[in-house]
């Protein structure tokens, strides 16, 4: 982390970077991401988060965790598996003024922190091989709502000899039990649920929307219905 002693400096530094965030910067500088992430910068006007707190799950550079802090989130925490990310989250948060909490940890790392009033979840689970464990820690800090982006399986029509397929699924009908198996750029094997299935996996103390303004995948709104 670096506070730099000019906008000269700090200039060349972005410049230098490697970053995969589009970010608009409040000094006016911007840093030239290789993904279009600015195009979720619209979801902010949907909720109000003056004073509320903010949990970003895959924050990257920390883009989504600066426009909370604009819109008057109080709490802002962001969080990434990846140090290079966090460290340029950190050097950003100093360089624009920016009370931001930046933690390298993973999403089965959030035991520990309290209920947030808003939490986003950004192209993370689409990425994990554990989606459902993944699911049952990320319902412990959604306060209020949270927005997920991930691929869902889309199924036209779907038909086992399972004997569960067969009887039936109390909450689930027998064409949308579907999750797909797929394989990463970084050869995983993840799972893709259909919407259905994730609504069935987070269960009745919340309930699940689909949205539009996916960037790369399906934007799903979930808010909590019960304590």
């Amino acid at each position: 982390m670096t506070i730099f002693k000019n906008k000269e400096e700090y200039k060349k530094w972005i410049e230098m970077e490697d970053w995969y965030q589009t970010i608009n910067l409040k000094s006016g500088l911007k840093t030239a991401g290789k993904a279009p992430t600015h195009l979720r910068e619209p979801l902010f006007e949907k909720f109000d988060l003056e004073n509320k707190s903010f949990l970003d799950i895959g924050c990257n550079s920390g883009q989504y965790c600066f426009l909370a802090k604009d819109k008057g989130a109080s709490k802002v925490v962001g969080i990434d598996i990846e140090k290079k990310r966090i460290a340029q989250a950190k050097t950003l948060a100093e360089n624009e003024g920016y009370d931001i909490d930046f933690e390298k940890r993973s999403i089965f790392d959030i035991d520990t922190f309290p209920k947030f009033d808003v939490v986003f979840c950004i192209a993370v689970l689409t990425e994990i091989q554990d989606i459902f464990g993944a699911i049952e820690k990320l319902k412990k800090v959604i306060g209020k709502m949270a927005y997920l982006e991930l691929e869902l399986a889309k199924p036209i029509f779907y038909f086992s000899h399972s004997k569960y397929w067969l009887k039936g699924y109390p909450n689930l009908s027998r064409q949308n039990a579907v999750a797909e198996v797929r394989q990463t750029h970084n050869d995983k094997w993840v799972i893709s649920p259909s919407f259905e299935v994730l609504r069935a996996a987070f269960g009745e103390e919340f309930k699940l929307t689909r949205k539009e303004g996916g960037v790369r995948y399906d934007l799903v709104e979930v808010t909590r219905v019960s304590k």
